[in-house]
Parts: structure tokens; sequence; C-alpha cells
């Protein structure tokens, strides 16, 4: 079973990450995948990417950095519940590489 690593990044590295961080296990699982999923505060981003090198930034804050290639989803509305499905969607999409 293939690993994906996710970065769920947040102002404080606490609580809306674990909120994202679950739902990035639950659509990993769907999707037949063992998730890796690491939390970090905002701060810690850049050194988290080189690090983890992950496969999908999740972000549970504004933020406006660059992360390359790297595929990036706005995790917010699984903290305000308006948008929940499409964010979903838009992991899924991200991690199988549609």
């Amino acid at each position: 079973m293939e690993t994906k690593t996710i970065l769920v990044l947040c102002g404080a590295g606490f609580a809306t990450s674990s909120v994202g961080a679950k739902a990035c296990e639950d659509v990993c699982k769907e999707l037949g995948f063992k998730a890796n999923v690491q939390k970090r505060n905002a701060t810690a981003g850049k050194t988290a990417v080189a690090q983890l090198k992950p496969d999908l930034i999740l972000l549970m804050a504004k933020l406006t950095l660059d992360f390359g290639d790297i595929p990036v989803v706005d995790g917010i509305p699984f903290i305000t519940g308006r948008g929940k499905e499409q964010v979903k969607e838009n992991i899924k999409k991200a991690l199988l590489k549609e």
C-alpha cells in the first residue's frame, strides 16, 4: 500500500491542524493509501517541506508562501463547515494527480 505524506500547516500547529489532519487521514483511507500526516505551524512550513517532501500541503490558515510544485489545498472549510466536500475532492485530485 502506497504511503502519501501530507503536511498540514496552521497558525499554531494544534487545534485547527488536528481537524485537517483527521480529514486527510480519512481521505487517504478512502483512496486506499496509508497517510503520513505531519502537523506544523506556519512559521515551520518551509523547513518542514524541505525535510518531509510532502505529496500535498493542506493550509489551515491564510498563507502566501510559495511551495513550488507541491499541490496546496485550502483546508479552512474544514473549520468553517462550508465547502468541506469540495476540499475533500481537491485533496483526492491532488493525491491522485488528476
